[in-house]
């Protein structure tokens, strides 16, 4: 009989056991086959990457001036690509030392890092660590959004396989350290390191660079603007981090901690300097990249140069606050109700409507003493005022002392500090103004200034503002009247009389000198340096006025703007000073009419040239004959020896002329002049026109134009002039040479005192034996006789 074996029966926990683990593994495995299949899946959806390989992110559009100064940059985001090869090597140890130091030894996930992150996060219960390797980050933001999901945060990480299978390790960090947004709108480390240090990439310090490194986490906590302490403790620990890599040496580092950061104090304007200019340069570009300007990454060179631009915007301000404080104080721009709860905290939002202009700052009175104020500014801090602007009045007793114009508590004021940094009363001006320069021989336009301050009006006066020249278009009707044979020798009776309807094609017309001097006969050229009106008209109604408005047109004033008729001799038509400049430039180069250009080259951000500026020689017609212009040249220079300009002789220069102008009831006050190849012109008046009062274009415009050129012509040479051909001297005088070749005149009439005479081979011939140009001639002449 055979012995039967038995198996042991399993006990109950072990069969559970065996069915908990074989359900777990099946579990699993299933889990393990659906991950790969939504891994299969996802894979296959996800988005192309080649795209990166030509990416072109959105880039401003950005202004220099000639010399390559960045005036300003328009578009959402302040951006510019740099390739990895021009990123220093510092800057790129410094953002991985932070973000991830392990870059170039992990793959596309960095799984050590992961667990460090997840065992720190765990021990202190709160996300304190990250574990997203750069390549992670390129993936989120340029393909994937922010959420905080389990399904976007496995697709990252499948994407940046995805990614590394595509691309090296330098092109990844390339496309993050040009993408990464860093605060104050900009995006990128070249953008941030102009927006926070105003320098480039390649200039920053070892201490530079690791503050920009902190900014990628959490760019508005750590930025050294809003919180500069916590900027510097995390700055301070990528030095650290830094150091312990072996990035730096110890000296460095401890020169690193040691330096004092100072930030760029242009971060939030978009425009820096030049705002008048930058804004023409921006609408012209608006009209050819309408859809493009902002964002295809355009650079702009203008014909601005810094010095002379920081002179003009300077000396006419200074300027016009001059003239403002010449009509006194006006008192203050607005009474408030205060608040019960104290000024302080109100004062931003009391000065709401009262913008600061420079060192102008609207400040809120809030108590006032016998011979002081106590005022609080925008930003709350509280000033005393015991001085005021020299400028407005001589002394604080002579402001006013009762009514709408005294200071009272509630009372919106302006105050500056002075070089002692005291506080003083000073006030915003009414009246408005303009400067513009340019180059006599390319038309290049060197420096506008066009109002007092762009952010209080956008109006540009230099190019939009059409005003009455005054006497400063005199010399274009001196120009034209010398191609009529009328020389600056010849003398001309400056006396008032009566201009008849028959003469004037309308009413009778009695012009008068300024201040009603008058001197009989006197030489043209002496009429043209005293500004004698009464000569200008008799010019113009010698050469014709449809002649003469016909001939200014030549140097690009518009007809009808300026119509055929003899107040036009005086400057009663209307002008731009940018045509004003444009037109002094053809006295200045010898006749030419230079086209005004703003805009030299236009430049994609890879180098590729869009547009260049055709040279001056192809835009710079002939309008007048080179001895027109010699001879118009040698009476402005004696305007400035001897006439109304004489305040440009602190310039020292023998080539400076120019012309004052100012037109009826002081509304409009000029001064067009040039020396050394620059030609500027200044221009004040109120917007809506009114008198300035006892102002002339020689004490309000002379000044600021004699300050600005003092700048502007820094390192010019004067300019020689040679006498061109077809000139001779009569009396000493210069005169187209045939009209001492050819026939001479003598008409009897006694007001001739000198002038052209008959040679002793000549024979005088009378009015009626000459024809043709002779006959012009003599009826130029006989205009001048004395009134009858």
């Amino acid at each position: 009989m055979t012995q039967q074996t038995t198996r042991p029966r399993q006990s109950r926990l072990a069969r559970n056991l065996k069915f908990a683990l074989g359900l777990g593994l099946g579990l699993a495995l299933a889990a393990t086959l659906a991950l790969a299949y939504w891994a299969q899946q996802t894979w296959r959806g996800l988005p192309a990457v080649d795209s990166l390989a030509r990416y072109r992110p959105a880039l401003p559009l950005r202004i220099f001036s000639a010399e390559g100064t960045l005036l300003a940059e328009y578009g959402e985001e302040r951006r510019e690509f740099v390739p990895i090869a021009r990123i220093p090597l510092v800057m790129r140890q410094a953002l991985l030392a932070i973000e991830d130091a392990r870059f170039y030894q992990h793959g596309a996930v960095d799984f050590f890092g992961l667990l460090r992150a997840t065992l720190a996060n765990l021990a202190t219960g709160h996300h304190a660590q990250g574990a997203s390797t750069i390549t992670m980050q390129v993936a989120r933001d340029f393909f994937l959004s922010r959420d905080k999901t389990l399904q976007r945060k496995l697709t990252e990480i499948l994407l940046s396989y995805k990614l590394e299978q595509h691309y090296g390790k330098d092109k990844l960090l390339e496309l993050y350290m040009n993408q990464i947004y860093l605060g104050e709108r900009s995006y990128g480390f070249s953008a941030a390191s102009n927006v926070y240090f105003d320098k480039p990439l390649e200039q920053l310090s070892v201490a530079e660079a690791a503050m920009l490194a902190g900014l990628p986490k959490a760019p508005s906590a750590y930025n050294p603007v809003a919180n500069p302490q916590r900027a510097q403790l995390r700055q301070q620990y990528i030095l650290q981090r830094m150091l312990a890599l072996g990035h730096i040496t110890r000296p460095v580092y401890e020169q690193a901690v040691a330096e004092k950061l100072v930030l760029s104090a242009s971060r939030h304007p978009s425009v820096r300097e030049a705002a008048y200019a930058v804004e023409e340069v921006r609408q012209l570009v608006l009209l050819s990249y309408p859809e493009t300007a902002y964002t295809a990454g355009l650079d702009v060179t203008t014909t601005i140069r810094m010095a002379p631009q920081l002179a003009a915007d300077k000396y006419l301000r200074a300027g016009l606050l001059d003239a403002q404080g010449r009509r006194g104080y006006r008192g203050p721009e607005a009474a408030l109700a205060l608040p019960a709860a104290g000024v302080a905290g109100q004062a931003r939002k009391l000065l709401a409507a009262y913008p600061d202009s420079g060192e102008l700052r609207a400040a809120v009175v809030s108590a006032v003493g016998p011979r002081h104020f106590e005022a609080v500014l925008r930003d709350g801090a509280a000033i005393r005022v015991e001085r005021v602007d020299p400028r407005i009045v001589a002394d604080w007793s002579k402001l006013p002392a009762g009514g709408k114009r005294a200071i009272a508590p509630g009372a919106v004021v302006r105050a500056y500090r002075d070089d002692k940094q005291h506080w003083l009363l000073g006030q915003m001006p009414e009246m408005e103004g303009a400067l513009v320069s340019l180059d006599a021989q390319s038309g290049e336009i060197l420096a506008v200034a066009g109002g007092f301050d762009f952010s209080r009006n956008h109006y540009n006066h230099a190019t939009q503002a059409y005003r009455q020249p005054g006497s400063s278009f005199k010399p274009f009707v001196y120009s034209a009247a010398l191609e009529k044979g009328y020389f600056p020798g010849i003398y001309v009776d400056d006396t008032q009389r009566l201009l008849r309807p028959s003469e004037t094609g309308a009413r009778a017309w009695r012009p008068r000198n300024y201040a009603n001097n008058y001197e009989g006969f006197i030489t043209v050229r002496r009429g043209l340096m005293r500004s004698k009106n009464i000569v200008a008209v008799s010019l113009m109604q010698a050469a014709g006025a449809d002649y003469v408005q016909q001939f200014a047109t030549r140097f690009g004033f518009e007809a009808e703007r300026n119509p055929a008729s003899l107040p036009l001799a005086l400057g009663a038509g209307a002008v731009t000073p940018l045509q004003l400049a444009q037109s002094y430039a053809v006295f200045a180069n010898g006749g030419y009419r230079p086209a005004p250009k703003l805009v030299k080259e236009i430049r994609s951000r890879d180098g590729a040239v869009l547009f260049r500026a055709a040279p001056a020689e192809e835009a710079k017609p002939r309008v007048i004959s080179a001895r027109n212009a010699y001879v118009m040249d040698s009476m402005l220079r004696d305007v400035v020896k001897g006439g109304t300009g004489r305040g440009a002789l602190v310039l020292g220069r023998d080539d400076a002329a120019g012309k004052t102008g100012t037109s009826n009831d002081a509304y409009d006050a000029w001064f067009a002049g040039y020396s050394s190849g620059v030609v500027s012109v200044v221009w004040l008046g109120y917007d809506q026109p009114r008198s300035m009062g006892a102002g002339t274009g020689g004490s309000l415009a002379l000044p600021i134009w004699s300050r600005y050129m003092q700048v502007a012509l820094d390192e010019r040479a004067e300019q020689e002039r040679l006498e061109p051909a077809g000139l001779a001297r009569d009396d000493g005088d210069l005169v187209y040479a045939e009209y001492l070749e050819g026939d001479c005149l003598d008409d009897g009439n006694a007001f001739i005192r000198s002038g052209l005479k008959c040679g002793p081979a000549q024979t005088a011939k009378t009015p009626q034996a000459l024809d043709g140009e002779a006959q012009e001639r003599a009826r130029i002449l006989k205009l001048f006789s004395p009134e009858e």
